[in-house]
Protein backbone atom coordinates (compact mmCIF):
# COMPACT_ATOMS: atom_id res chain seq x y z
CA UNK A 1 0.00 0.00 0.00
CA UNK A 2 2.61 2.33 0.51
CA UNK A 3 4.18 1.91 -2.70
CA UNK A 4 1.09 2.60 -4.13
CA UNK A 5 0.37 5.82 -2.13
CA UNK A 6 3.78 7.32 -2.92
CA UNK A 7 3.38 6.85 -6.30
CA UNK A 8 0.33 9.06 -6.56
CA UNK A 9 1.37 11.32 -4.17
CA UNK A 10 4.18 11.60 -6.42
CA UNK A 11 2.45 11.87 -9.18
CA UNK A 12 -0.18 14.53 -8.47
CA UNK A 13 1.48 16.43 -5.89
CA UNK A 14 4.75 16.78 -7.46
CA UNK A 15 5.92 20.60 -7.88
CA UNK A 16 6.57 20.10 -11.58
CA UNK A 17 2.96 19.04 -11.62
CA UNK A 18 1.26 21.73 -9.39
CA UNK A 19 3.51 24.65 -10.28
CA UNK A 20 1.45 25.07 -13.33
CA UNK A 21 -1.88 24.63 -11.76
CA UNK A 22 -0.69 27.78 -9.92
CA UNK A 23 0.20 29.86 -13.17
CA UNK A 24 -3.37 28.74 -14.78
CA UNK A 25 -5.08 29.63 -11.80
CA UNK A 26 -3.41 33.02 -11.10
CA UNK A 27 -3.57 33.81 -15.39
CA UNK A 28 -7.48 32.79 -14.69
CA UNK A 29 -7.83 35.21 -12.02
CA UNK A 30 -5.86 37.75 -14.31
CA UNK A 31 -3.78 38.45 -11.69
CA UNK A 32 -0.17 38.81 -11.94
CA UNK A 33 2.54 37.48 -10.48
CA UNK A 34 3.21 40.29 -7.77
CA UNK A 35 -0.58 41.05 -6.99
CA UNK A 36 -1.25 37.11 -6.47
CA UNK A 37 1.99 36.65 -4.40
CA UNK A 38 0.41 40.03 -2.56
CA UNK A 39 -2.69 38.21 -2.13
CA UNK A 40 -1.89 35.67 -0.10
CA UNK A 41 1.05 36.80 1.43
CA UNK A 42 3.23 35.06 -0.37
CA UNK A 43 7.28 36.38 -1.06
CA UNK A 44 7.66 37.33 -5.14
CA UNK A 45 10.29 35.10 -5.51
CA UNK A 46 8.46 32.19 -3.56
CA UNK A 47 6.15 32.29 -6.15
CA UNK A 48 7.90 31.93 -9.34
CA UNK A 49 9.76 29.04 -7.70
CA UNK A 50 6.50 27.31 -7.17
CA UNK A 51 5.18 28.12 -10.86
CA UNK A 52 8.32 26.71 -11.99
CA UNK A 53 7.99 23.64 -10.35
CA UNK A 54 11.23 24.67 -8.67
CA UNK A 55 9.84 24.41 -4.55
CA UNK A 56 6.80 22.90 -3.01
CA UNK A 57 3.80 25.07 -2.38
CA UNK A 58 3.42 24.85 1.13
CA UNK A 59 -0.17 23.48 2.31
CA UNK A 60 -1.22 26.90 4.56
CA UNK A 61 -0.48 29.04 1.84
CA UNK A 62 -2.92 26.91 -0.67
CA UNK A 63 -5.54 27.24 2.33
CA UNK A 64 -5.27 30.76 1.61
CA UNK A 65 -5.83 30.20 -1.81
CA UNK A 66 -8.92 28.09 -1.59
CA UNK A 67 -10.35 30.32 1.35
CA UNK A 68 -9.22 33.94 -0.82
CA UNK A 69 -10.49 32.49 -4.16
CA UNK A 70 -12.31 29.22 -3.86
CA UNK A 71 -10.04 26.86 -5.47
CA UNK A 72 -9.81 23.91 -3.34
CA UNK A 73 -6.88 21.92 -2.40
CA UNK A 74 -7.75 19.16 -4.31
CA UNK A 75 -7.08 21.18 -7.94
CA UNK A 76 -4.06 22.96 -6.51
CA UNK A 77 -2.37 19.18 -5.54
CA UNK A 78 -3.86 16.84 -7.69
CA UNK A 79 -5.73 18.92 -10.61
CA UNK A 80 -9.41 18.00 -10.28
CA UNK A 81 -11.44 20.34 -11.99
CA UNK A 82 -14.52 20.02 -9.72
CA UNK A 83 -12.62 21.84 -6.97
CA UNK A 84 -12.51 25.09 -9.12
CA UNK A 85 -15.04 27.53 -9.29
CA UNK A 86 -17.73 27.00 -12.04
CA UNK A 87 -17.08 30.37 -13.98
CA UNK A 88 -13.62 30.10 -14.46
CA UNK A 89 -13.61 26.68 -15.62
CA UNK A 90 -12.90 27.11 -18.84
CA UNK A 91 -10.78 29.97 -18.79
CA UNK A 92 -8.86 27.73 -16.47
CA UNK A 93 -8.44 24.84 -18.84
CA UNK A 94 -7.60 27.25 -21.63
CA UNK A 95 -4.66 28.33 -19.56
CA UNK A 96 -3.50 24.78 -18.58
CA UNK A 97 -3.36 23.58 -22.12
CA UNK A 98 -1.37 26.44 -23.32
CA UNK A 99 1.20 25.74 -20.76
CA UNK A 100 1.34 21.92 -21.80
CA UNK A 101 1.81 23.01 -25.20
CA UNK A 102 4.50 24.99 -24.54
Amino acid sequence: MKKVTNILIERESHPAKVGPRITALRESLGKTKASFADSISLDRSTLTKVEKGEAGLDIAVSERIAYIYGFGLDFIYRGELDDVPFELRAELVNHLNKARSN
